[in-house]
């Protein structure tokens, strides 16, 4: 990713122009797309219906499915001739579209002014939609509201599958037009409130736009060759805007963070792209490989709808990982700079948030408890899905006063409930001669068994195939063809009828509208639970490459079942049991079937997002600190205002849906959004760090033989380049590495004494130091006796030297002359007496004694590391004069940087350093710690530094049992600082660091961050 991202950021003006070439066409493609859709595509391959769908079409052209129908319906001022003209004008209407023609009806009376008139139009097209947008328009029906006679006395409909599509097709565009209406001002008042910068919050809302309108020109492309349904408009909307904008919200905020930290912007842009960019791209692959689970139903409509969705996701991961980065490399810091217009936005911006971090130290001090609350809440909302009951309708997409249902209701009126959907069975023989006396009982017989059939009016008599292979028989039933009852008598026929010839002698398949129903529901009834099992593996072996680890693959997928549970749920609440009528939200009988297996693929790609985004996170920290429970409280304090912002866009995306949508794509936004509140909320905040914190190190069990066959995924951020000059080698305590919360190319000010170093100067310190917290200090950083060194031996030291004043090589000079601000190397450092007795000139480590040549002072700091973090670990011992003791928990988190010879440079991190110090004032309890302290503080807000020694107690402990938390003791000694030593101990030279009020002044605005921290 970072040699993608250096890149895009040298050629971002090509990227700029390829995407506005791609942007130009797909505009005019979008606006033309919808005339390819269709509202069908509901058929299941290899089903009866299917089959008997098809004979139609092809040998029964009178009989078959692409037919439309005119309705004239007479208002209650009509007269006799009102409907005649009426009848006469769509005769009219129908004879100048071409390939057209009118199918008698015997059955049907003349027009008469109390009941309405059904003219049937045979189509020689089989695709009937741009018939039927030809004819509503010469009809007149404009958007929702019906056509009219010139006097206004008779209603005019267009009724049928190709009507059905075109108005579907209407209503999803004026629908999608009102949703981005709610959604594009909320997406942008959200962008706001988390950017504070109106430059910052217009590049992810115009990377969704760009996103949508591409998307959408992809379909109009795939719709010419393949069945797209007219919902995946909706699809490609939600889903195109939403991960858009999401991903590129992921990335805009680690690129603040690194920003944030001392990084330069191009550097910021490559840190960004290495971890939220690398998060973004393993979280599309994932919610793209969860959507095609869908293709197992093997339904056009659904099929059609995973593609959009599929299409979409993948042009969002392209816009934020390519858009993105350029856009951030041209603007720079203007991308983070908030605005002094919005007051919210004036105050600092830290890394982790203070609430965020008590809520997480609260779980994860009760995990049992926190855990077992958040199951129960969750599994309270997922009962009431065990009652859902699955339908299909598309005529029920629309509203009651919608003129397409009033149209198919004067039909039903005119004709009978049933007339415009019968059951239709067909009768093949094998050996042909349908027609003959032979066969005639056995279609004979069929007949009167079908006249027996619950819910049947009447059966018409056979007609027989053009080449006389098979009879046609067609049912009229009493009920609606959609109703639940049609259903049971399309089962009782499939059950009963096979039954009446002999065998081997007739084949007997029952289809019509009903049927088709019947039959996809009963596809996704038996297909859903292999679709489950595919997306939750899909799911689960994505986690596995992101994290390394099968417990949190394995709590992943369980968690987002979970997730989809509490989904299922909020649908039967708000749409079977009609919780929220009082919003708009109709009360319906059935959930519509295509609904289930999409917000189960969906909701398993979306809520690995987070999971992967938040994961990540806590496994990166945990690859520095080696510390679980501090890697949790990292990773969710970091990310949660990400995730909980990025989960508000797409909540608010779902919702302008839910309520601007038809009941399809209504119920897919509020079981999305329901979903994404939950994940976002109850799973990431509580389940995760609960579950975490209960499995402690199993969290990262990975067998060895899974860990060779697993590719690696690297989320670490690259190195800062820094040249040899650059380093400067303090022969220091802690106190004299990075700023806290600061990354390795700050200027140092853990020190004033150190202030005038050059802003790109990397200051480390001699790390045996480090032991000056225990009781070996002297002697450890002197060296003159290895074997003191606590756990290492003389053989086990490397570059057991010391320090000398006398051997200067050129390589130490190239290393630490950098110009100070007075004009002399390092300035004002002056001569400094070392503890164990070294001094060095210029604060500069000399050459090393007691080698055959000069070795770099970066080479011997590398050496002497291990031993002074393996005496920090294991130093117990109790400071000078009898005090407590305390022992460090967990490891010493460090970083790298990187140097010119491809070596890596390790030092501990910022809020280790200031943990460090904080450790140091504890045992050491010196008036130079806490001037160094102060020094500290001063780079950075108190309540920063409240937040990193808030957690002092996860990283030390005392042994004292009257003196068990670290935490509390060092905000009693911050309050109120009383060194062991007196100013005239330390000498002139700590006089002159700071001034001892204002050192007391800042250790006391940290004390009182920390108490209001700990509320």
């Amino acid at each position: 990713m970072m040699r993608l991202s250096r890149s895009l950021r040298k050629y971002r003006w090509l990227v700029f122009t390829g995407w506005l070439l791609a942007l130009v066409p797909a505009v005019y493609l979008a606006l033309t797309q919808s005339g390819n859709l269709t509202g069908g595509g509901f058929d299941v391959a290899g089903s009866q219906s299917l089959a008997v769908h098809d004979q139609l079409e092809d040998l029964y052209h009178d009989q078959g499915g692409s037919s439309l129908a005119l309705v004239a319906a007479p208002r209650p001022d009509a007269s006799y001739q009102d409907m005649n003209d009426a009848v006469a004008q769509l005769r009219q209407i129908a004879a100048v579209i071409p390939g057209t023609a009118e199918i008698p009806n015997p059955t049907q009376r003349p027009p008469q002014p109390d009941r309405p008139y059904v003219l049937s139009v045979r189509l020689d097209s089989r695709n009937t939609s741009d018939v039927a947008k030809q004819l509503r328009t010469k009809v007149g029906i404009k958007g929702d509201q019906p056509g009219q006679t010139a006097n206004g006395r008779v209603r005019l409909y267009v009724i049928g599958q190709g009507a059905l599509s075109a108005a579907a097709a209407a209503n999803t565009k004026h629908d999608i037009a009102a949703a981005e209406k709610w959604n594009l001002p909320v997406i942008l008042i959200v962008l706001l409130a988390v950017f504070g910068s109106l430059a910052a919050a217009t590049i992810p809302l115009a990377l969704g736009v760009c996103t949508v309108v591409v998307t959408m020109g992809l379909v109009y492309l795939l719709s010419a060759y393949t069945t797209m349904s007219v919902f995946v408009t909706s699809t490609v909307s939600m889903f195109g805007i939403a991960l858009a904008v999401d991903y590129s919200l992921f990335i805009l905020m680690r690129f603040r963070e690194e920003l944030r930290t001392g990084r330069q912007p191009r550097e910021a842009v490559d840190a960004a792209m290495a971890t939220s960019g690398l998060a973004v791209v393993l979280s599309g692959m994932t919610v793209i490989a969860s959507l095609t689970g869908i293709y197992v139903i093997n339904t056009p409509a659904l099929k059609s709808m995973a593609t959009g969705a599929i299409l979409a996701v993948a042009v969002a991961m392209l816009t934020s990982t390519t858009l993105t980065p350029a856009a951030l490399a041209t603007f720079g810091r203007a991308a983070a700079k908030r605005s002094a217009l919005l007051h919210w936005s004036r105050r600092p911006e830290s890394t982790q948030s203070r609430f965020w971090n008590r809520w997480i130290s609260w779980v994860m001090r009760r995990p049992w408890m926190s855990a077992l609350a958040a199951s129960l809440v969750l599994l309270v909302m997922a009962a009431p899905a065990a009652s859902m009951v699955l339908g299909n309708s598309l005529l029920r997409q629309f509203d009651s006063s919608h003129e397409i249902r009033a149209g198919v209701g004067a039909a039903a009126e005119a004709l009978g409930p049933g007339a415009l959907g019968p059951i239709r069975v067909l009768i093949n023989f094998p050996d042909g001669g349908a027609a003959s006396p032979e066969h005639s009982h056995t279609v004979g017989a069929i007949r009167q068994r079908m006249a027996q059939a619950p819910n049947i009016v009447s059966v018409s008599p056979p007609q027989f195939a053009e080449d006389n292979g098979s009879a046609l028989l067609s049912a009229v039933l009493s009920v609606d063809p959609e109703d639940m009852k049609a259903r049971e008598t399309v089962g009782w026929m499939r059950a009963q009828l096979p039954k009446v010839p002999e065998a081997g002698t007739a084949r007997v398949d029952v289809g019509g509208p009903t049927a088709l129903i019947k039959d996809f529901d009963d596809q996704v009834s038996k297909t859903e639970p292999l679709v489950l099992a595919i997306v939750a593996l899909i799911a689960f072996v994505m986690l596995l490459v992101s994290v390394h680890s099968v417990f949190l693959a394995f709590k992943g997928v369980l968690m987002t079942l979970l997730s989809v549970a509490a989904a299922y749920g909020s649908l039967v609440m708000v749409f079977q049991w009609g919780w929220l009528r009082d919003l708009g939200f109709a009360q319906i009988s059935s959930i519509d079937s295509t609904v289930p297996p999409l917000v189960l693929a969906m909701t398993f790609g979306l809520s690995m997002d987070y999971e992967i985004f938040l994961l990540t996170r806590i496994r990166e920290r945990f690859l520095h600190s080696g510390n679980t429970r501090d890697a949790v409280a990292y990773g969710v304090s970091t990310s949660a205002r990400t995730i909980t912002s990025a989960a508000l866009i797409m909540i608010a995306v779902f919702v302008g849906f839910a309520f601007a949508g038809m009941p399809l794509v209504a119920e897919i936004g509020v079981a999305c959004a329901v979903a994404i509140a939950v994940d976002a909320t109850v799973v990431r905040l509580v389940m995760v760090p609960a579950l975490m914190a209960m499995f402690a190190q199993w969290n990262w069990w990975l067998p060895p033989w899974l860990f060779r066959v697993l590719p690696s995924v690297d989320f670490d951020r690259p190195l800062p380049e820094v040249d040899l000059g650059d380093v400067v080698v303090i022969p220091d305590d802690i106190s004299a590495l990075v700023a806290p919360s600061a990354d390795l190319r700050m200027v140092l000010k853990s020190a004033a004494k150190l202030k005038h170093l050059a802003p790109d100067a990397i200051c480390v310190a001699d790390p045996l130091a480090f032991t000056g917290c225990g009781r070996n200090a002297a002697r450890a950083v002197a060296g003159p006796d290895a074997d003191q060194v606590r756990g290492r031996g003389p053989g086990q030291i490397p570059h057991h030297v010391a320090l000398s004043e006398e051997r200067v090589g050129a390589c130490v000079g190239a290393a630490g002359k950098k110009p100070g601000a007075n004009g002399h190397t390092n300035g004002s450092l002056g001569t400094k007496k070392l503890v164990g007795g070294l001094t060095s000139r210029n604060g500069i480590a000399k050459a090393i004694a007691g080698t055959e040549r000069p070795v770099h002072p970066v080479t011997l700091w590398r050496g002497r590391l291990s031993v002074a973090i393996d005496a920090l670990q294991n130093d117990t011992a109790a400071a000078a004069g009898g005090g407590p003791v305390y022992e460090r928990r967990s490891p010493v988190e460090t970083t790298n940087v990187q140097l010119p010879t491809g070596d890596r440079l390790l030092v501990p991190t910022g809020a280790e350093t200031l943990r460090l110090k904080g450790y140091l004032i504890m045992s050491r309890n010196s008036r130079r710690d806490y001037a160094d302290f102060a020094d500290m503080v001063d780079s950075l807000e108190p309540e920063t530094a409240a937040v990193v020694l808030a957690g002092m107690d996860r990283y030390y402990c005392c042994k004292s049992p009257r003196r068990q938390w670290i935490a509390t003791q060092l905000v009693r000694r911050l309050a109120d600082p009383d060194p062991c030593d007196h100013p005239e101990d330390q000498g002139s030279e700590t006089d002159a660091g700071s001034d001892w009020e204002e050192v007391r002044r800042r250790c006391l605005s940290v004390a009182v961050a920390m108490l209001e921290e700990a509320r």
